[in-house]
């Protein structure tokens, strides 16, 4: 189960979008669920994924400052 360092947290909390919240992210970022079966989830999990290496890309450019 991937969890959010406190830097990704700290992010998205500042960043302060009302969809993608720290615990929306976090939950999401840990579902696999079957584009067929369930595309409207599946497409869910996918957005929250890439904000997520958004997140994770800001956070190591941070680190490196």
């Amino acid at each position: 189960m991937i969890k959010l360092t406190e830097i990704e947290k700290k992010i998205i909390n500042d960043i302060a979008d009302p969809l993608y919240t720290a615990e929306f992210v976090e939950e999401w970022i840990n579902r696999d669920d079957n584009v067929i079966i369930n595309p409207f989830a599946a497409l869910q999990a996918m957005g929250a994924k890439g904000y997520h290496q958004a997140v994770k890309r800001m956070a190591a450019l941070r680190g490196s400052k």
